[in-house]
């Protein structure tokens, strides 16, 4: 019982702690509602949202180049998923091949199993032996 007394006690304590934190007027909010003036302004939804000037100072060369780079690492790896795909296609196909081989081959040795004319005959007794 004095386990569950101290638990208890440590969570209010810890909740009391965190309210501070919690009710603390200078923090900065990060989502905001929009008042009924900015809704009504399509500029308030639909503003441009432009990138830092430290990105946009690389020569526009860099930039085509570096497009061009990433279409051409895409093609590729849109061709490797392509061929492991037929890849895969081809290798389940000759399973499928091959576990009908192995079942007709199975049935075969059951049936061969079951006939006696083709079971060996045994060994003939030794002279002297009966």
């Amino acid at each position: 019982m004095k386990k569950k007394t101290w638990t208890t006690v440590a969570i209010v304590v810890l909740l009391a702690a965190s309210a501070g934190s919690w009710a603390a007027d200078d923090a900065e909010a990060t989502i905001r509602l929009m008042g009924n003036a900015e809704a009504e302004l399509p500029d308030a939804v639909t503003r441009e949202i432009t990138l830092p000037e430290h990105l946009l100072a690389a020569d526009p060369e860099d930039r085509v180049a570096a497009v061009e780079k990433a279409e051409k690492g895409l093609n590729r790896a849109n061709e490797r998923n392509a061929n492991a795909e037929m890849t895969g296609q081809e290798k389940a196909a000759e399973a499928r091949e091959r576990s009908s081989e192995m079942k007709e081959k199975a049935k075969e040795n059951r049936e061969n199993r079951g006939r006696s004319e083709d079971h060996p005959t045994p060994p003939e007794t030794p002279p002297g032996r009966n």
